[in-house]
């Protein structure tokens, strides 16, 4: 018993490591890419669905939990209200970054589950497989727009819900406890994103099947009917918006055009492609659809032959396959012209992930005699999915993302010049993506909400004004900071000025916190520039007590955020010392900021760490394998499905 527990515990040790490489790696990524490109100005349906319908009723104790279901466009999501209801709760102020952070935490979670569920179906021997194209394919960030904004956390949910609720309904005896918790699941799916209720729809023609084919069991019969009743149900409820029609397939040649462009991704993603296929005769448009989808289409075909017994979790991976067959579905036709939108790549990637496990999956089952076929033609399939997919990365997606931050940048001055001097005739006449939100005028009077501006995120947020100026002969001067400083979009003080750097000297700024704009609590945030480690000082000096904020290095020509704890109902002062005469440093005017806001702040700018640690268990997965007399076992699973 004890030999037994010595050679599980190897096993145990790198599947932890296995998902702790991915998890970390992933997480790390997806952070950058806030860091590198997020703002934190919410975005387009974000005033209206978050603002306007949820956060404002809710301030004013007016909100129903019935209008928590109440419809997005075609979409019910329940969960992202609920999720951003607690988020601003828990933080004091919408934070739209806070929300991003959150939702990678979520997609990295969604994803380990799913990829762990597939890894059972198929061979456990697949997880490290199926680990590394699942970072391959979310750690590029084709998915980049649900990413980069605060309110796509119903992507992220969809995918967990659903995942979950066919691994219940598909692999648990049918109205089990389990298998409701999997109808209990599927509800949550289409509670999150309308395409949730292709979970229902999988499920119960998995149940229908097998009972047709192997089962003949009631139970398996009534609940495919109870699963099909919920899916028209759900499907008969799902909102229609009348100026959405535009953007649907007109006719039948539209939506298949539309579908063989998901179905072939990332075998045709650039524009032109899609641009020409109208153009392609419709066997050449779905030829690539059948190189992608050639893996899952042969499991299909090998489970129907074959008829594995009700207790194998391939049937999970059957599943998924008609799982995303209905999500490709459902963008062709409700999205036809934007079906490859950045929005929707998460939910296509997970074809290609799903047609991996497949590849495995008859790869490690088939016959002796076949099994070289697989092998190979798996091989050519996975040389060709990889291929396209750094082509893909290669096309324009770095200058997407370059114009999505310095958009947002543009976005946040104009709104924060609202804010400041209330020009509505200014603010009507700026062109279309100059604003977060289509509809200038819709903007303005949310923002002029006094619900509303009292939560605004941070970089929105009024400055604490000091209860005195600094001298004029001080050496730190509004605005005085090195001419290549990007712009902060804030009120800040700097010691760069007529003498550039030589000027030296020093200046105190103190503040009320009771006099602040908004009432938070107790924490403010700085935006610092400069050389404050190596040619100067801050200091925080409040009730006879002075703390020092500190650097580790320099943020030089950059900004960077600080963040300070004070007593709310004390006064204190920001001491600036600038002591050479051959550096500067520039220190923003304080503005309130959420509980959450420093934590998220810390965990964006050390995006390295989780990379870090991903590093490090990849490095101790790699010494593990050079382990002499390692067990090497690239068998089928413990149920195989004999092709």
């Amino acid at each position: 018993m004890r030999n037994d527990d010595v050679r599980s515990d190897p096993g145990r040790f790198t599947l932890l490591l296995q998902f702790i490489a991915f998890g970390a790696i992933l997480l790390g990524l997806k952070l950058w890419l806030i860091h590198s490109y997020g703002n934190e100005v919410p975005f387009w349906d974000q005033w209206d669905a978050e603002a306007a319908r949820l956060y404002q009723p809710f301030l004013r104790g007016e909100l129903s939990w019935l209008e928590l279901f109440s419809p997005h466009n075609e979409h019910r999501i329940f969960t992202t209200r609920v999720l951003g209801l607690l988020l601003l709760a828990v933080n004091g102020l919408w934070s739209p970054l806070l929300e991003m952070v959150v939702n990678a935490v979520l997609h990295v979670l969604a994803l380990g589950t799913a990829v762990w569920l597939m890894s059972k179906a198929a061979n456990k021997s697949s997880l490290p497989a199926l680990l590394l194209l699942g970072l391959l394919l979310f750690g590029i960030p084709f998915g980049w727009e649900n990413t980069l904004a605060g309110f796509q956390a119903q992507f992220y949910f969809v995918l967990l819900f659903s995942v979950l609720s066919i691994w219940w309904l598909v692999t648990a005896q049918a109205l089990s406890r389990w298998w409701w918790l999997g109808v209990l699941s599927a509800i949550t799916a289409y509670f999150s994103l309308a395409s949730g209720v292709f979970a229902l729809a999988a499920a119960s023609l998995i149940l229908l099947g097998r009972f047709v084919l192997i089962s003949r069991d009631k139970r398996e019969l009534a609940g495919a009917v109870l699963l099909l009743v919920l899916f028209l149900a759900g499907a008969s409820a799902t909102p229609v918006v009348a100026p959405h029609a535009q953007l649907k397939a007109v006719d039948a040649r539209h939506f298949f055009e539309a579908l063989s462009v998901v179905l072939a991704w990332p075998l045709q993603i650039s524009p032109e492609a899609v641009k020409a296929a109208s153009e392609w005769p419709l066997l050449k448009e779905w030829l690539l659809v059948m190189v992608r989808n050639l893996p899952a289409a042969v499991l299909v075909c090998c489970v129907i032959w074959k008829r594995p017994l009700r207790s194998n979790p391939v049937w999970f991976l059957v599943a998924l396959a008609v799982w995303l067959g209905g999500q490709a579905a459902a963008v062709a036709y409700g999205r036809s012209n934007d079906a490859l939108s950045s929005r929707y790549l998460d939910l296509h990637a997970m074809g290609v992930l799903v047609n991996l496990a497949a590849l495995v999956a008859i790869c490690t089952t088939s016959q002796r005699w076949l099994r070289g076929v697989a092998v190979v033609g798996g091989g050519l399939w996975l040389l060709a999915t990889v291929s396209a997919l750094a082509d893909t990365a290669g096309r324009g997606l770095s200058a997407a993302l370059a114009e999505k931050r310095d958009t947002s940048s543009v976005q946040e001055s104009n709104v924060k010049n609202y804010l400041a001097d209330k020009d509505g005739v200014k603010f009507r006449a700026l062109p279309f993506l100059k604003l977060p939100y289509p509809d200038a005028g819709r903007l303005a009077g949310l923002l002029d909400s006094p619900d509303i501006r009292n939560i605004l995120p941070k970089n929105l947020q009024a400055p604490l004004q000091p209860v005195a100026l600094p001298p004029v002969e001080a050496a730190f001067e509004r605005g005085g900071a090195y001419p290549s400083v990007p712009p902060c979009h804030c009120d800040f003080w700097g010691s760069f000025g007529a003498k550039a750097d030589i000027g030296m000297g020093e200046t105190f700024m103190r503040y009320d916190p009771s006099m602040a704009p908004v009432r938070t609590g107790a924490v403010f945030m700085l935006k610092v520039a400069g050389y404050p480690a190596t040619a100067g000082r801050i200091d925080i000096i409040q009730g006879g007590k002075t703390r020092r904020l500190r650097f580790a290095k320099d943020p030089r020509e950059t900004w960077v955020e600080r963040y300070i704890s004070v007593h709310p109902d004390q006064p204190f002062t920001i001491r600036l010392v600038d002591q050479s005469p051959m550096a500067w440093l520039a220190v923003s005017q304080p503005v309130p900021a959420g509980r959450f806001d420093p934590w998220v702040s810390a965990v964006l700018s050390h995006y390295g760490a989780f990379l870090g640690i991903g590093a490090a268990a990849l490095g101790l997965l790699f010494l593990g394998w050079l382990r002499p007399g390692r067990e090497k076992s690239l068998g089928a699973s413990h149920q195989e499905l004999a092709l």
